[in-house]
């Protein structure tokens, strides 16, 4: 089996840009690689982001037009097609697959909308469990000074309160799930990814 390694954070944590970094780490040591994200590029993934990233103008991910329940099942059918297509066949492959957000996305946030975390969890009971998640902590002040300069912000991405929610949910989440690690994102971004290689050399390579 391949290594599942997941990148978590609320919005302007650096989780993209750790991602690519880390794939290119990987890859210079001989590893094949599978960058990912989530919302994914399949059809559920592209309706997601497509109604999150309208900016208000005709997204229907605003709590209103959709119930909270109705909005949780969209991404976990994505995380699905997500699981069956990429992610399980590539880790059989033994490839390193590497995932901007996961299911511990889901349960941060639309926990942090109402929803109950165990039904959350339950209703994602069918994701594989990764190898280490790295949780990227900011505070959410610095987390909405970041993300003030995107030409398109999600309708999460405009709300404080909710970002300073989901950042104590994903908190909590590290005390629930033992493969989630807490990295500070306020570091350089060159200090961020050697404490991630630090991790991942700790808790995948000298495990195995």
């Amino acid at each position: 089996m391949g290594v599942f390694i997941v990148l978590e954070g609320i919005d302007g944590a650096g989780k993209s840009t750790q991602a690519k970094m880390l794939a290119e780490w990987f890859e210079e040591r001989g590893h094949e690689v599978v960058l990912t994200k989530e919302p994914t590029d399949t059809a559920f993934g592209k309706l997601i982001r497509r109604l999150v990233l309208t900016g208000g103008r005709v997204g229907i991910i605003d709590g209103a037009k959709i119930s909270h329940e109705a909005e949780a099942l969209l991404f976990a059918a994505d995380r699905a097609e997500h699981i069956h297509k990429l992610i399980r066949p590539a880790l059989e492959e033994g490839k390193v697959v590497i995932s901007d957000r996961y299911f511990y996305s889901s349960l941060a946030y639309q926990w942090a909308r109402g929803l109950d975390l165990e039904w959350l969890i339950d209703l994602n009971r069918f994701a594989i469990r990764p190898d280490i998640a790295i949780l990227l902590d900011i505070p959410a002040k610095e987390s909405m000074r970041r993300i003030k300069g995107r030409a398109i912000k999600t309708e999460f991405d405009r709300i404080f309160e909710l970002q300073r929610s989901v950042r104590n949910n994903y908190l909590k989440l590290a005390e629930m799930f033992p493969e989630i690690r807490i990295v500070n994102a306020q570091n350089s971004v060159e200090d961020i990814h050697r404490d991630i290689i630090g991790l991942i050399e700790q808790e995948i390579f000298k495990r195995a």
